[in-house]
């Protein structure tokens, strides 16, 4: 072994938990050496968020360019080019990116930023020492910021199969006839909506008994009721008990719903059942990290491991796995490991994770904040909920909108929101005025009372608003 490099902070992993790790101990002064496995950046910008939403636009557009007729406009006949599409994906991705083999744009800027980079896996030597590629490198303080890996089911017959994951349903350069999406959650039904408009027979296996199982329940209903309406076969309370591989290049599942079994024959399966922490290769042990029962490891509020010295930030501390929530504990977890190497007493940072905005980019997008109405039920006794519906906009009647949902939960005493959720056109854009109002405890009649321009869809907020003002 060579002699160690010594460090401030080592940041193993370059995702967006490491990315804003790296930003958090540099406002330090701290001097910073990064460990990436694969291609800097991580998983969103290279496999995951940024090519998905890509290949969204493009299902999007396609749907748009479907409905011309209605409008008056006759396009012919309309076509379309999956390797192209897939060609665009790879374009948007090198925009962000950079391109290159571990991508330009982000080694540009760590290099600019006198920030050391090894390519390799990480593993822990000691609390201080990680090793990669046959060097060790020491760190006064390290953050573990390696994400998640895909959880695979133990389905009898799957890892006899070539099943693929989000990844290659993402990179794809076939359109299968037929596909069987196992996991409805965000990632399965993105995928779904993608493949179906594109001409794909989908079928959505969902172990629980409804899509979207984590969102407000009337959300999740309406958005199965949306994609049944756009031909994707939706099938809940299904139990995949094996899979074989039957003639002519097409598998059989065998699912098992409401004690009948069923067969769904396909062309491509794809596996879309959640993730699990990627710990397992780093030798936590070797530096007395704790993990939970579930493989996750163990922080508090300033993204502190029971190891002091050592932070972990991002999908693989098992909390909300967003991107958005991932620069948030990134950028706590590099700072106060900074604060630790610099031994510095300035106060630590902490997670302020009350107000986090989500959406999943089906159509129409499902966009939520705050605790569903159930959570809500369980915390209070009493609810005021806020209902509009997005038909009755005049945006609505311009853009020949039909479908869509606005719900406000509200305390009846403070008048503090508490949970929003919208199902709709441009749903990701609007839950972020309530995000807004709940982060700025304003109660709902300062978000009843604001003027709002006509004609759009932030109308809907003000109108879900105003039926609580009301009430109160």
């Amino acid at each position: 072994m060579s002699k160690k490099a010594t460090y401030d902070v080592i940041i193993i992993g370059t995702g967006s938990a490491g990315f804003s790790a790296v930003e958090g101990a540099l406002a330090l002064g701290a001097s910073v050496c990064v460990i990436e496995s694969g291609k800097l950046g991580g998983e969103c910008p290279n496999y995951a968020c940024v090519p998905s939403k890509a290949l969204l636009k493009t299902a999007a557009l396609y749907r748009t360019a479907k409905q011309a007729r209605e409008y008056g406009i006759e396009l012919g006949n309309l076509s379309f080019d999956f390797e192209k599409l897939m060609r665009y994906r790879k374009h948007v991705v090198k925009t962000i990116t950079g391109g290159g083999e571990y991508g330009d744009r982000y080694l540009s800027i760590l290099k600019k930023l006198g920030v050391d980079i090894k390519h390799g896996e990480g593993v822990f030597v000691d609390d201080h020492v990680v090793e990669v590629g046959g060097e060790n490198l020491y760190g006064k303080a390290i953050v573990i910021a390696t994400g998640t890996v895909d959880f695979i089911p133990p389905i009898p017959g799957l890892s006899d199969i070539h099943y693929w994951g989000w990844k290659e349903a993402i990179e794809s350069k076939r359109l299968p006839k037929s596909m069987a999406i196992i996991g409805a959650g965000p990632v399965g039904c993105e995928i779904a909506t993608f493949y179906n408009t594109f001409g794909t027979r989908v079928t959505l296996l969902q172990a629980e008994d409804i899509v979207l199982p984590h969102e407000d329940r009337e959300m999740s209903q309406l958005a199965q009721e949306g994609l049944l309406e756009q031909g994707i076969d939706v099938r809940t309370g299904a139990i995949e008990k094996n899979i074989v591989n039957a003639r002519g290049g097409i598998y059989g599942i065998h699912v098992e719903r409401m004690g009948q079994v069923e067969t769904v024959a396909v062309e491509q399966i794809v596996v879309a059942t959640g993730k699990r922490s990627n710990v397992q290769k780093l030798e936590l042990d070797h530096a007395g990290v704790q993990v939970t029962k579930q493989g996750t490891l163990k922080t508090n509020k300033e993204q502190q491991t029971n190891v002091k010295h050592i932070f972990g930030a991002g999908d693989v501390d098992g909390g909300l796995q967003f991107t958005h929530t991932a620069h948030h504990e990134g950028y706590v977890a590099g700072y106060n490991a900074a604060l630790s190497a610099l031994k510095k007493h300035s106060a630590k940072k902490k997670v302020d994770e009350r107000v986090v905005p989500r959406v999943t980019f089906i159509d129409p997008e499902v966009a939520s904040v705050g605790l569903t109405t159930s959570e809500a039920h369980v915390q209070h006794k009493e609810l005021l909920v806020g209902r509009y519906e997005i038909r009755q906009l005049g945006r609505a009647a311009t853009e020949n909108v039909h479908m869509g949902l606005i719900k406000i939960i509200v305390h009846p005493k403070t008048r503090k929101i508490l949970g929003g959720h919208v199902i709709g056109a441009s749903a990701g854009e609007l839950i972020h005025e309530i995000a807004l109002s709940m982060y700025l405890n304003a109660p709902i009649d300062k978000l009843a009372g604001m003027i709002h321009a006509f004609p759009t869809y932030s109308e809907g907020i003000k109108a879900a608003a105003s039926s609580l003002s009301v009430e109160m």
